[in-house]
């Protein structure tokens, strides 16, 4: 009973001494898909290919999109371009501080899901990054759904 409860100890104590990592902690896919964050293409060039490879998704965000007023619309299109415009150890940094500091995006207090079609769904991802480059790379036509 003795070494049991010495042996408990001695767990317990490793497992308080030793450093882990934090579940919170980003890792290749979360909480941004690691395709958004490798990928060459523009945030219009992939929005062209999510609205047709992904119609559903597309139409979703376009549809929370153009719910917001006008300098919320305005602020997502920024900061979208802003991510989109960093290098991969940009983007992976900031994938780090929104996993890891929940107040760290601000634009997220504002409207939740304004980057869901880029950040959300690794299967989205996936097929918009595949075939994104066929696309155009400045079209703003994009954002225009309706």
């Amino acid at each position: 009973m003795i070494k049991a409860s010495i042996a408990t100890a001695a767990v317990s104590l490793a497992a308080v001494a030793l450093p882990a990592v934090a579940s919170a902690d980003a890792s290749d896919d979360y909480p941004i898909p690691n395709r958004i964050l490798k990928t060459t293409c523009t945030v219009d060039q992939y929005m062209a290919a999510v609205r047709d490879t992904e119609p559903v998704y597309y139409q979703r965000y376009m549809i929370d999109y153009n719910n917001r007023p006008a300098d919320i619309q305005q602020g997502a299109r920024d900061r979208i371009y802003w991510f989109f415009s960093l290098d991969y150890a940009g983007r992976r940094q900031y994938s780090e501080d929104t996993a890891t500091n929940v107040y760290y995006e601000q634009m997220a207090t504002h409207w939740g899901n304004w980057a869901k079609l880029f950040f959300n769904n690794k299967g989205v991802a996936a097929h918009g990054t595949d075939v994104c480059a066929s696309y155009p790379p400045n079209d703003p036509s994009v954002w225009n759904w309706g």
